[in-house]
């Protein structure tokens, strides 16, 4: 068996199996004939009973019914009706009978002797001797009748018991076949599962053998195993084939994985040299690695220029973070310049109005001593609310490195405060809603110019489409883990491709000349660098919200 090819040992499961679906065929087909036969003999037995009892019991009894009913007719009229019917009767049964003659004459000669009594009643009739034809019908006609019923009732239930009997038979014989089946198909299916054993026993004992192998193998790989075993068959077939292919693999690539892990070792020990500082180590050794050739060589190649391009990255980094820094200074700058503008609009208009109304009280002749001071006083209070927004931005935009605790709201309103002439200015509706006191640990002045960004860019947005209703709406509620604010506005939103984009660096949406791109970027940094927070943006409805 074990010199034996796979094919081979198919092919004898093969045949087997068409040696067993045949004789299964077989006894099948001759079951279906045999079963055939005999139903064709009960049928054949069961419709002459049926012939007997249709054609011609029943309508003898229909006759003699006929007979009687044509002696005691009352009048001519029905009688005639009735011979008419007798008449049909009678021929119907004469073919019958004269059928059914080559099978028993007896019978046969019983009814003509039976219908030549029935001609002599109506001959009787015929003479208007009824009672004749009374006598006749009731004595030797019944008794004529009763001798010919009885010898038919005989032949059926003679035919009656021969139907049953081969009945019988049929289901005996049916059994015994059955039988023969199950033995026949046990039989077969004895031999086909010895001889499929020994052959399935063989192949899986193959399969098994490669499949425990190629495990190890496998385990091997995973650093499961130290090493893995050579696939031992006793087999000349296939799978031995297989199995000495598989072994001389097996021992290739052993080999290629020391030499991968060595020099896998040897780069992570240059690595840890690189990252203590050390850039004076080099990888060396072989390996039929592709990739793992292609990584030694990039990683020598990437020593000997790392420092130089670390040095340059860095200055780099730095050189862009000032400029970043330094426009973000510019913009802020800018911002808050425009702000006290609008803060000092109102107050410089009303000392102009004071000075006005000065002169013109002078020309009057009503310049008084107590006016003059009173003049100066409202002039002074001006001057004074003129000074505190300069100290009120200054301490906006001052920065604190120490981390404090902080109100949310007051951050936010203090940011608000610095565009509200701004927003008055240019009739931006401004909502405000607090649904919960918050406090937060952070820096509250860098929190409060993150808000302002947020409100200019809003602001901006409003302008630059011409919204008719401008509206800014600002939430403060509790999350989960985090203090929430959501700024809304009805800008018509962030177009979908540049969703991803506002908060890159110099990113903007608005001319060079008016925006540099810079404020989103900082502001997430703020939040999420140093305040270990989350600043995003979707769009809702007509317009953006922005949430930290």
């Amino acid at each position: 068996m074990n010199k034996i090819s796979i094919k081979f040992k198919l092919r004898i499961l093969f045949i087997l199996l068409l040696l067993a679906i045949s004789t299964i065929g077989y006894k099948s087909i001759s079951i279906s004939q045999d079963n055939k036969d005999r139903l064709e003999v009960v049928h054949s037995k069961s419709q002459t009973l049926l012939g007997l009892q249709d054609k011609i019991i029943t309508p003898l009894y229909n006759l003699r019914e006929l007979s009687q009913a044509l002696v005691m007719a009352p009048n001519q009229k029905i009688r005639e009706s009735i011979l008419d019917n007798l008449t049909t009767a009678i021929n119907e049964l004469d073919d019958a009978f004269l059928e059914y003659s080559k099978e028993n004459k007896i019978v046969y000669e019983m009814w003509l002797h039976y219908k030549s009594l029935i001609k002599v009643t109506k001959g009787y009739l015929n003479s208007e001797f009824e009672e004749g034809a009374y006598v006749n019908i009731t004595t030797v006609g019944r008794a004529q009748f009763q001798l010919l019923v009885k010898e038919l009732l005989v032949i059926q239930s003679d035919l009656l018991s021969k139907s049953s009997i081969a009945y019988s038979e049929a289901v005996k014989d049916v059994a015994n076949i059955k039988i023969e089946i199950f033995v026949s198909l046990f039989v077969i299916l004895l031999f086909s599962i010895i001889i499929g054993s020994l052959i399935s026993n063989n192949i899986i004992s193959s399969i098994y053998r490669v499949q425990n192998g190629l495990r190890e193998f496998f385990e091997y790989i995973n650093h499961k195993r130290e090493k893995a075993n050579r696939i031992e068959l006793v087999s000349n077939d296939e799978f031995s084939d297989m199995a000495n292919m598989i072994n001389e693999n097996v021992e290739t690539i052993q080999n290629n994985i020391e030499k991968d892990e060595a020099l896998i070792k040897n780069a992570t020990r240059v690595l840890l040299s690189i990252k203590s500082g050390n850039l004076g180590d080099r990888l060396d050794g072989h390996t039929h690695n592709m990739a793992l050739g292609e990584l030694k060589e990039m990683i020598n190649d990437m020593i000997e220029n790392l420092e130089e391009k670390i040095q340059q990255e860095i200055n780099k980094r730095l050189e862009n973070e000032q400029i970043l820094l330094q426009q973000s200074k510019l913009a802020s700058m800018g911002e808050m310049i425009g702000n006290i503008a609008h803060q000092w609009r109102q107050p410089l208009a009303q000392i102009i109005a004071i000075f006005m109304n000065m002169k013109v009280t002078y020309d009057f002749d009503k310049f008084t001593p107590i006016y003059l001071n009173q003049k100066i006083e409202e002039a002074d209070k001006l001057t004074q609310y003129m000074s505190q927004t300069i100290d009120d931005f200054q301490n906006f935009f001052n920065p604190h490195s120490v981390k404090e605790v902080f109100c949310v709201e007051r951050a936010c309103r203090d940011a608000l405060f610095i565009v509200e002439s701004s927003l008055k200015h240019n009739h931006i509706k401004v909502e405000f809603e607090v649904l919960d006191e918050l406090k937060i640990l952070g820096h509250k002045n860098e929190y409060s110019q993150v808000v302002l960004n947020i409100i200019n860019n809003a602001k901006n947005i409003l302008l630059e489409k011409k919204i008719k209703e401008p509206l800014i709406k600002i939430e403060i509620k509790e999350g989960d883990n985090f203090a929430i604010v959501k700024i809304w506005d009805n800008g018509g939103g962030i177009p979908d491709e540049f969703l991803d984009k506002v908060f890159e660096p110099y990113f903007t949406t608005r001319h060079k000349t008016q925006g540099t791109g810079i404020g989103l970027y900082m502001s997430k940094n703020i939040i999420e660098k140093n305040m270990q927070g989350y600043l995003n943006v979707k769009n809702i409805g007509d317009g953006a919200c922005f949430t930290i």
